[in-house]
């Protein structure tokens, strides 16, 4: 009986990985390989069709924020069914999509359940399960979404390819359903009291302020603010690495782009993985550290380096920017306002993290036609990873002085 508690441990974790991987690694990661045969057939530009996924982003975003609230109404269990149900026949109708608009009209849908099932969600969960590990369990699930993409793409172009974008997208359906079973058929609660356990690692005393004190509330909004800051530096740094290719092809070096992005994707799977084992082992603070100026690194080895190895090198190390925009705003989140007020603070730094990465996927192109260069670009989200780890150091300063 106790190993089969154990057990229930892993089955968070694993639930959590299937819903990220439909949410992030399906919704969002896979997209761009049906953008150009949706353009052809439709006869119309990229540009259109991939504003259907901003359109994903932004509602997924803002629907996240009614997400812990839904979890108290309606439990984990309801809520993951209804999102799979609504998933599943939103993707499966695209495939029968007679133009954009439409198009467009059900990625919102699909964006309003990986809302509720989502990234907001599994972290909640995860937290609730696990005081001890809770870097690396959080950094599991979360990696899952590169990893997922990363298996699946080649499916997904094959199939794409062989039968059109349509096929493709009744296949996805279905894999959304197959990666949201474990949520939705393995003993799983959304607290471990629900399942009269204790979370991995034993209770720990909430530390929400229960005060009225005007001043507590003020210092709690700034916090806000402060990480509010630093997610929207680092996930808008995650914009540069879709245009690794046209940095490779500006040097002469195309062969080498593919090897960037492939490099990179590598690094933002087995990056987060790494960043939530460091922040178990010596803390967020050091380990956002580290990653912070290998980034820079990484992003300034790419303006001045025209050597393969090194560009292959730089783009895994700048690839890094992915966990700074997921795993570590999770782990801050928890680390400056507790656990029980991580439901509450959460989901606007996700809001933040998704619309923050929307603009600036324009704004990288945008500087690009107005320097011609892609330096200019690459050192300016650079400058945001140095404005993100100066936030870093004012909320733990923050956070010393209200100890």
């Amino acid at each position: 009986m106790k190993d089969n508690k154990k057990s229930v441990y892993w089955f968070i974790v694993i639930a959590g990985c299937g819903l990220i991987g439909t949410c992030l690694g399906l919704g969002v990661n896979v997209a761009g390989l049906y953008f150009s045969p949706i353009a052809n057939d439709f006869g119309i530009g990229r540009g259109s069709v991939s504003a259907t996924l901003t359109v994903y982003n932004l509602v997924q975003a803002f629907t996240g924020l009614a997400a812990p609230e839904a979890l108290r109404r309606f439990g984990l269990k309801k809520m993951v069914i209804l999102g799979t149900i609504i998933q599943a026949s939103a993707t499966f109708l695209m495939s029968m999509c007679p133009n954009v608009m439409i198009l467009m009209i059900l990625n919102g849908i699909r964006g309003f359940a990986s809302g509720l099932i989502g990234t907001v969600t599994v972290t909640i969960m995860i937290n609730y399960w696990f005081n001890k590990n809770n870097g690396l369990m959080t950094s599991i699930a979360m990696g899952f979404s590169g990893l997922a993409a990363a298996l699946l793409s080649p499916v997904l172009s094959g199939i794409i390819a062989a039968a059109g974008w349509r096929t493709g997208y009744m296949v996805l359906a279905m894999i959304n359903v197959l990666f949201n079973l474990p949520a939705i058929l393995l003993p799983i609660a959304l607290k471990p009291d629900y399942k009269m356990m204790e979370p991995y690692g034993g209770k720990k005393e909430s530390n929400e302020i229960h005060s009225t004190d005007q001043s507590a509330l003020t210092i709690s909004v700034s916090m806000l603010l402060i990480l509010m800051v630093y997610t929207g530096c680092a996930a808008a740094a995650a914009a540069l690495p879709q245009h690794f290719s046209g940095i490779a092809e500006s040097y002469n070096m195309l062969a080498t782009g593919a090897l960037m992005v492939s490099a990179c994707m590598i690094s933002n799977t087995a990056g987060k993985i790494l960043l939530g084992t460091l922040i178990d082992k010596i803390g967020a603070k050091l380990s956002i550290t580290i990653y912070a100026a290998l980034i820079v690194c990484g992003g300034i080895l790419i303006v001045i380096s025209r050597n393969s190895a090194i560009l292959i090198a730089s783009a895994a190390m700048y690839g890094l920017c992915y966990s700074m925009g997921t795993v570590s705003t999770a782990m801050l989140t928890r680390e400056m306002f507790g656990p029980a007020k991580y439901s509450r603070v959460y989901p606007k730094l996700a809001m933040t993290t998704t619309i923050s990465n929307a603009i600036f996927t324009t704004v990288v192109g945008m500087l690009y036609d107005m320097s011609g260069t892609y330096s200019t670009v690459i050192l300016f989200l650079c400058g945001l990873i140095v404005l993100a780890f100066c936030m870093l150091q004012l909320a733990y300063a923050k956070k010393a002085k209200t100890a």
